[in-house]
């Protein structure tokens, strides 16, 4: 294929046709876009079937298909059933990189808002909560943080495959490898780390510019859950970049009654309260017990007499047959990573795309440097504020006994 003129689009157009070694693609339509590049809808020519095909421009400086395609791999590994599998990928020269995955339906943010009340109801929201647990163990099995969850980055899938129960867990740019494999530990934590993630699900310490680890996953889905449980989280009406007065919210969670109430309104309570206490107990390095948190929802269904063949609200008329699983321990498995796509044509990192991440890392060092230069200014200033207010207090004190001398 040809490279596109300077100044267009390099992503895919509509009509367009791919070639990979295997097959043959014909671009469909746009289904999302974001700062990763884009999704589209494709046909594969061979034998007409749909797929999707996540295209990343090659000119990025962050090549998050490589994380794509080594998350996957660890998915079909264990041979989960909550991960998109990769069936091809190429790249177009010049142009973009992309992978070919299976096609899903409806994320559960659009699900959620399909509802009258725009919440779902007690047993959709807990079967959902399930898979999503599930699919976060998974994923810290592999070896790797999502610190990106959120309802939009979790999708059911196609009525026509018969998935429409099943929820896929989606997106990786924001993944990050917590495990040094070819030592076999827990990487180390770092002091501070930039914000990274959504503000209305981020967990307390990435809000706090923090390291943050596996319970952190968990801490966010619980925020998710919460929301389509009850329809909204008590700093709903917040926006990204209100992100002081969201933490302030986040943080009365964990003494306040009245932000305690506004968040469990319409959820199990109990349950739920008893999962963000749990996260709260654990530290950087701690292994979740992802178990006692499925303990928890099935508690919470059992208590509220809901039956694992209750129809899901997006599939009301029929039972329910999504999975029934039960996480397992977390423990991290054996994977090998790609360092680079293999796929049609050249696509090996040039020099001058070394260089650009080049760039890219010692902006990110220089940006944590700043960091944490304004968190010693900010402590200095306090300091110099309390010793200020201090020798005042002596002077006021002094003035005092002087007074009453006289």
């Amino acid at each position: 294929m040809q490279s596109s003129d300077e100044g267009e689009d390099p992503l895919p157009k509509d009509e367009e046709e791919l070639k990979t070694k295997k097959d043959r693609y014909k671009v469909l339509k746009l289904l999302g876009r974001g700062g990763y590049g884009a999704v589209y809808s494709v046909l594969r020519l061979s034998d007409s079937e749909k797929f999707a095909i996540k295209c990343e421009n090659a000119s990025a400086v962050r090549k998050s298909l490589y994380m794509d395609c080594n998350v996957l791999k660890g998915a079909a590994q264990i041979r989960s059933r909550h991960f998109c599998t990769v069936i091809d990928q190429a790249a177009v020269k010049d142009r973009f990189n992309f992978i070919v995955m299976k096609l899903i339906g409806k994320n559960l943010w659009d699900l959620r808002m399909d509802t009258p009340e725009c919440r779902f109801s007690l047993g959709t929201a807990l079967k959902a909560a399930a898979q999503c647990l599930i699919s976060i163990e998974q994923l810290h099995r592999f070896g790797y943080l999502h610190r990106d969850i959120k309802p939009g980055n979790f999708a059911a899938g196609r009525v026509e495959s018969n998935e429409h129960h099943t929820i896929f867990m989606l997106d990786f740019g924001l993944c990050r490898e917590f495990v040094k494999r070819e030592e076999g530990k827990i990487r180390t934590q770092r002091k501070s780390a930039p914000f990274r993630g959504t503000t209305r699900y981020a967990p307390l310490n990435s809000m706090l510019e923090l390291d943050t680890g596996r319970k952190d996953d968990i801490e966010s889905w619980l925020y998710m859950v919460v929301e389509w449980t009850s329809g909204g989280l008590p700093w709903r009406k917040l926006k990204a970049s209100d992100r002081d007065k969201v933490l302030r919210f986040k943080k009365e969670l964990r003494s306040k009654e009245e932000i305690i109430e506004d968040m469990y309104y319409n959820c199990p309570r109990k349950e739920f309260h008893r999962i963000l206490k749990y996260t709260d107990s654990l530290d950087f390095y701690s292994q979740p017990d992802y178990q006692f948190v499925y303990f928890c929802i099935q508690h919470a269904a059992t208590a509220n007499k809901i039956k694992d063949t209750d129809p899901i609200d997006w599939d009301p008329d029929v039972p329910y047959i999504g999975p029934i699983e039960v996480p397992g321990d977390g423990k991290v498995i054996d994977l090998e990573v790609e360092m680079r796509m293999s796929a049609e044509g050249s696509n090996n990192k040039t020099k001058k795309e070394k260089d650009s991440m080049k760039r890219q890392k010692k902006k990110e060092e220089k940006e944590d440097a700043k960091n944490r230069t304004k968190k010693r200014e900010a402590k200095k200033s306090e300091k110099e504020k309390k010793e200020k207010t201090k020798k005042e207090s002596s002077g006021a004190n002094a003035s005092k006994k002087s007074a009453k001398k006289t």
